[in-house]
């Protein structure tokens, strides 16, 4: 029951691991937190478990922070994940194998002692559940120190790093994600990722980090303060380098406003880039006309969520990538581009193309707050579970 307590009395104590490859992991658990704390303010207590990326996550849950007291919300800086090692060439958004390789021989060095550690704090903390997107180590932790665990996320590393690695290689992620005690399965999830647990719900749709309108205004008036010009939200990520951003015919157009993060070295009268240390990007997104991404889930799952068009850049060698698009087919209006198409793309000719039968705005914005409450159900129904079987295991 939302608001409840833990077992007599007690706080129900979750220890979030967040991946901290990139931003999207953390801005759809951001989104997942907010939501918990939200409906269920007085019944959790959270730690919250991240790498490069605790920062950032610190920050954007700042005012829940100081609303809910240190004691409620706290944050544990823990060993990051490997993510994916991206290929150093001009324009390559596709992995690296051999340097990904190297990684991970040392990342499966200390594989098992970060497991260790994990369990032992678990155990000290009197952790009961832990909530993973979608690290490994805390999975295996968490059965180690007799833990519930959740994984949330579209995909596994596991699966993710099949083409990458043999199959023996693999052994300890595939022991690892095994031993999961529930699975809540995200847009773009694989019928390969439904086995890891029997426990979990049917597969959630696209979500993201609710905008503030009146920031999204001021944006707006910010940009295109006529109202003549296109805006268009260009989130291609870190792995980019310059020499090939400069490459792009789309910048001379100056009918277009594009926006860009803030580590995206190229230039432009017509370029805004996102200030630093700004943390709710989702505004940004929200004010624009049209999204040019990778198909990472974060920036889909807000062009989605937003109802903003969207211009994909094909990788053909990401499992997670392949299943992300086939979520978009017949459900939202976009395309996809290869990296020479879209060094010579047309936006004028391409937004013609962006549209979609039956697809509506309004319905997308209202489904993503649903989407997010339907997740928090589920975790307040493992929550309940967890708490049931505790009590009677201290009983007898």
């Amino acid at each position: 029951m939302p608001g409840a307590r833990g077992t007599n009395g007690r706080l129900t104590t979750i220890g979030y691991y967040i991946s901290d490859y990139g931003y999207g992991h953390a801005t759809r658990s951001i989104a997942l937190i907010r939501t918990l704390l939200l409906y269920s303010p007085r019944r959790y207590r959270l730690i919250i478990c991240s790498g490069k990326t605790l920062s950032f996550i610190q920050a954007s849950l700042a005012e829940y922070s100081a609303e809910y007291s240190p004691e409620r919300i706290e944050f544990r800086s823990c060993s990051s994940d490997l993510g994916y090692v991206l290929g150093g060439g001009t324009g390559s958004v596709e992995p690296d194998q051999e340097r990904f390789k190297l990684g991970y021989e040392q990342y499966m060095a200390g594989f098992s002692a970060e497991v260790r550690r994990e369990a032992d704090f678990m155990m000290s903390e009197r952790l009961d559940m832990v909530i993973s997107d979608i690290s490994p180590i805390p999975i295996a932790a968490a059965s180690l120190a007799g833990v519930k665990s959740v994984g949330i996320s579209n995909f596994t590393w596991h699966t993710a790093y099949a083409a990458f690695v043999e199959r023996e290689q693999l052994a300890p992620l595939r022991q690892a994600y095994e031993q999961l005690d529930y699975f809540i399965p995200l847009a773009g999830s694989g019928t390969e990722e439904r086995k890891w647990a029997a426990g979990g719900g049917p597969e959630a749709g696209f979500y993201c980090r609710t905008p503030q309108a009146a920031e999204v205004q001021r944006i707006v008036r910010e940009l295109n303060p006529d109202g003549g010009k296109t805006i268009v939200y260009f989130a291609l990520g870190m792995g980019i380098e310059t020499e090939a951003l400069d490459s792009l015919s789309l910048w001379n157009d100056q009918s277009y406003v594009f926006i860009v993060s803030e580590n995206m070295r190229v230039n432009g009268p017509n370029i805004f880039r996102i200030p630093q240390g700004y943390t709710e990007s989702q505004n940004y997104a929200a004010a624009a006309d049209l999204i040019i991404s990778k198909p990472g889930w974060g920036v889909v799952g807000e062009a989605v969520s937003l109802g903003k068009p969207l211009i994909v850049l094909a990788r053909t060698s990401m499992t997670e990538d392949r299943n992300t698009i086939l979520a978009l087919q017949g459900k939202h209006p976009h395309m996809l581009v290869t990296w020479q198409a879209l060094r010579e793309l047309s936006l004028q000719q391409s937004l013609s193309q962006l549209t979609m039968e039956g697809w509506s705005r309004g319905a997308s914005i209202a489904m993503n707050e649903r989407c997010k409450y339907q997740i928090v159900q589920w975790i307040e129904q493992i929550a309940d579970e967890t708490n049931a079987d505790r009590t009677y295991r201290t009983s007898v």
